[in-house]
């Protein structure tokens, strides 16, 4: 039996630098790191800009349209009182809000693939039937990207308690 002999060191290494090249451009064949992180702060803007938008338009507008339009047909929302509902049930609930002015501050956005977290603070200047006003809430909103669009998926409202308020946590 003929042996073929033992591939050299250099050869060995070209090989393997050569399919770490081959690797990363199949994963990415058209951008670069620095475009991929342009890509991230434009997807960025734009979600707290649409994450604005949105809320405003529930909260104080009440107006299904514009969230029938941004919200996955599987929506679902974590409501602060423990109630779990799905896109029609939202959309039915905007009816309930008596509200001046929503406030968002110390939004987060987080990246995993084509799905993006953005989490932050919102104060709420009116009410809610029957729940009445709202202390200050900490929301967490999951967007699917669809093509070049975003989509909310879900939103989870969380009250802040008094005592985490007053250390400055919440």
């Amino acid at each position: 039996m003929h042996r073929s002999p033992a591939p050299s060191a250099r050869t060995l290494a070209t090989s393997m630098l050569a399919c770490i090249g081959l690797t990363a451009c199949m994963s990415n064949p058209t951008t670069s790191t620095g475009q991929v992180a342009r890509d991230l702060d434009a997807d960025r803007a734009r979600l707290i800009a649409l994450n604005e938008t949105l809320v405003q338009s529930q909260i104080v507008a009440r107006d299904p349209a514009l969230f029938s339009a941004m919200a996955a047909d599987d929506y679902r929302v974590l409501a602060p009182g423990g109630l779990i509902e799905d896109k029609t049930q939202s959309i039915a609930g905007l009816a309930a809000w008596n509200v001046t002015r929503v406030e968002l501050s110390g939004t987060q956005v987080v990246f995993h693939g084509p799905v993006a977290i953005v989490m932050g603070r919102m104060d709420i200047d009116g009410e809610m039937k029957p729940v009445g006003r709202w202390g200050p809430l900490k929301y967490m909103s999951t967007w699917v990207r669809e093509g070049e669009d975003w989509k909310i998926l879900s939103r989870s409202l969380t009250p802040c308690l008094d005592k985490l308020v007053e250390l400055g946590r919440c």
